[in-house]
């Protein structure tokens, strides 16, 4: 009886893992499709961002063959950094999107910094409390996005689909491959869940990839509402990162209900991705350098910091043009895995 409590609590913290990967990899997706593919691919975004949610895929297939080797220092660091900048990234469309909805008035530095502060609090007693409210919200989150997004449709939607193709082949594919950093956030499926103090059996690779799937799906099916609900026209002029990302709602009356919940939908997908993507690069930062453990989450912080002060007085396009770069740690870290030790 006892053993079966063990295995129910190991596959219960791998699936509260896996969940919060899936989120933070659909709000990578979303984050990386309105920044960078939405202005290339215009309103065929959502087809460049597939081959992203493939890699999320095979990075959650490779997840067990990590899991049953002890990670090196080497390999932690580098993981813990391209965590970072995964963390910082979904931190700054959070800020971006409530500066742009919510606080239209509000001074973009200090969202920023509600926003750090906010995800530091959140993740503060470590990640397993924002992977537990990932698997509690794992049905909840994306029907609400299903549903608001379905009220933002009108009788003129699907004309938004058309031309199937955006731009053309060439930005189309261009934005394909700047994109495939998206699926970065699985990265963190490569650690075992912090609750687990002592080896336990690792799930097969499908119970990873299905959740890592799933999960990203939910941004790339965001980026088709974004197409749906927004004329070709205005995709094509708006050159604020904030208004890319709000779907226009036409669900008259109460289209103004229907906005709010759709971006109050939106910003909690983001946090909880960029809290679980901190907790797990200063989990990995512990273990890259064991000295420092105690410190690990306040030196992410300070990280996620620099790159948001930069990005505040630079411009979100520091964060954005370094996110494809993001497929190089990711690819090493993938062969990393799949070589035998």
């Amino acid at each position: 009886m006892q053993d079966e409590r063990i295995e129910q609590r190991v596959r219960a913290a791998y699936c509260a893992r896996a969940c919060a990967a899936g989120v933070a990899c659909g709000a990578q997706i979303f984050a990386v499709g309105t920044g960078l593919l939405l202005p290339l691919a215009l309103n065929a975004a959502y087809w460049a961002a597939v081959p992203a949610l493939l890699l999320g895929g095979v990075i959650g297939l490779a997840a067990p063959r990590r899991l049953s080797k002890a990670p090196g220092s080497a390999f932690c660091a580098v993981l813990a950094l391209s965590l970072l900048v995964c963390g910082a990234l979904l931190l700054a469309a959070g800020a971006t999107l409530a500066q742009q909805t919510l606080l239209p008035n509000g001074h973009l530095l200090t969202c920023l910094m509600l926003t750090l502060g906010f995800c530091l609090l959140a993740a503060r007693p470590g990640g397993t409390g924002v992977c537990r409210v990932a698997f509690a919200l794992r049905l909840l989150l994306p029907v609400a996005l299903a549903v608001f997004a379905g009220f933002s449709l009108s009788s003129a939607s699907a004309a938004g689909l058309f031309p199937l193709l955006g731009a053309g082949v060439r930005p189309l594919l261009l934005a394909a491959l700047l994109g495939l950093s998206a699926g970065s956030p699985a990265l963190m499926l490569f650690l075992p869940p912090q609750e687990l103090e002592t080896p336990a059996p690792v799930p097969k690779a499908g119970f990873f990839a299905l959740r890592v799937v799933l999960g990203g799906l939910f941004g790339v099916l965001t980026l088709a509402a974004l197409s749906l609900c927004n004329p070709y026209a205005l995709l094509r002029d708006q050159h604020v990162w904030g208004a890319r990302m709000t779907i226009l709602s036409s669900a008259r009356p109460r289209e103004g209900l229907v906005q709010a919940l759709l971006t109050l939908a939106q910003l909690f997908a983001l946090l909880i991705g960029a809290v679980s993507t901190l907790c797990a690069a200063a989990q990995a930062l512990g273990r890259a350098f064991a000295r420092i453990r105690p410190l690990s989450l306040w030196l992410c912080a300070l990280g996620a910091l620099g790159l948001l002060l930069a990005a505040a007085f630079f411009g979100m396009d520091v964060l954005l043009c370094a996110s494809p770069l993001l497929l190089l740690p990711e690819g090493i870290l993938l062969v990393w895995s799949f070589v035998k030790r």
